[in-house]
């Protein structure tokens, strides 16, 4: 098992951002691997610098729920990350040659924000939540959000989109703050149009439309372990952002406006502060600018216009592919990994923090899709500091 990591430094030294991503080779068994992904992890922190007590979120990945969760939870090493406050999410999304893959991200003010973990009505007992107060901004990080419905997909994302309204009684969260979105579908192939359908409706109901800005989302295959959840929802809200604050990133020559095929999400939010950005790339796959799949049945050529889109996306917006801070690559066959590693590798995104897992995308004949975050210090000094 590897490890790399990405550190991120304003001049100004309010926050510092570190990403770090464990994935394969994997070898032993899930035990053995287990141990070595928080040992590799511990080990990172302490290189990286920044406070092993800062981490903000993260996201385990599993080869076999089932079988592996109650063990993960059990370990130290995930009670160590959860005792630092870190909202987690656990989610079956094999990664690729590994039983387990990890992704965690830390913001280090050096104690110079206020944390509170939160107690989420209305989502299963596994659900993890995070409010980070730096003003004037208040963060929340909710994660592996689980419906208590036994029913379809449609109403169990109807009622998790619930949620944060939930903790809105005490901590003021309205969807209209959410900046980021993932929606982790069991069985895609056959659910994801209701989520999709859902999701509209409860937008709709809300006010939020093309003209107020949908969040960044990623839509994909992923499950927990029990297989009557048909949707896992993790989420980022912020409080305290101001006209102007966080725009809508778009690359009209490559894709599409989502709104195009009646889809509810961003192909990017670009959050300015007064010492940087964060632009949000949400899931991107190989499409057009008509919103049609390119290079059917071709993983590698797929590979290549995906990035091509992120790159539009964010040279967009003034930003490039070197501001990226990690990519989670989501496969749909994964004996495409090495495929796909050589084309990261020719792009010049070979040694970029990054973990390859086998999760369908939403529609079928996208063989891969691409998420991650990029960060640069095209701040804007009209807004108060990260």
């Amino acid at each position: 098992m590897t490890v790399s990591w990405k550190k991120w430094s304003s001049a100004a030294g309010r926050a510092d951002e570190a990403f770090f991503v464990l994935g394969p080779p994997g070898q032993g068994s899930f035990a053995q691997q287990l141990d070595r992904c928080f040992e590799l992890y511990r080990t990172a922190v302490a290189e990286s610098g920044v406070d092993r007590a800062s981490a903000v979120a993260a996201t385990v990945f599993l080869s076999d729920a089932a079988n592996q969760e109650a063990e993960l939870r059990a370990h130290p090493g995930f009670a160590a990350l959860g005792a630092s406050g870190a909202a987690i999410t656990v989610i079956e999304q094999p990664p690729a040659a590994a039983k387990i893959g990890l992704f965690a991200y830390h913001v280090d003010r050096a104690g110079r924000d206020e944390r509170r973990r939160l107690t989420l009505r209305g989502a299963k007992p596994e659900a993890a939540a995070l409010a980070i107060t730096a003003e004037p901004y208040r963060f929340y990080y909710l994660k592996n959000l689980i419906s208590h419905l036994r029913e379809d997909a449609a109403a169990q994302t109807v009622d998790l989109l619930g949620v944060p309204g939930f903790a809105a009684q005490s901590e003021g969260i309205g969807l209209d703050q959410v900046v980021r979105t993932w929606f982790y579908v069991h069985d895609i192939d056959t659910h994801y149009r209701s989520v999709s359908r859902a999701r509209n409706h409860v937008f709709d109901r809300f006010g939020i439309t093309f003209h107020t800005g949908f969040p960044a989302s990623t839509g994909i295959g992923g499950r927990s372990a029990d297989p009557a959840d048909l949707v896992v929802l993790d989420l980022i809200a912020i409080d305290g952002l101001q006209p102007g604050q966080c725009r809508r990133m778009e690359a009209p020559t490559h894709m599409n406006p989502t709104v195009e095929y009646q889809v509810t999400f961003e192909r990017g939010r670009e959050l300015s502060f007064g010492d940087r950005r964060h632009l949000y790339v949400s899931g991107t796959a190989s499409i057009d600018n008509r919103g049609q799949i390119l290079h059917l049945g071709d993983v590698c050529r797929q590979t290549r216009r995906a990035i091509e889109n992120i790159a539009a996306l964010l040279g967009n917006s003034g930003a490039a592919l070197g501001d990226l801070q990690y990519l989670i690559v989501y496969l749909r066959d994964p004996v495409d990994a090495e495929l796909v590693a050589a084309e990261l590798e020719s792009c010049g995104l070979g040694g970029l923090p990054h973990i390859v897992v086998h999760a369908p995308v939403c529609r079928p004949g996208w063989l891969v899709e691409f998420e991650g975050v990029a960060v640069d210090a095209k701040g804007d000094a009209r807004f108060a500091a990260f």
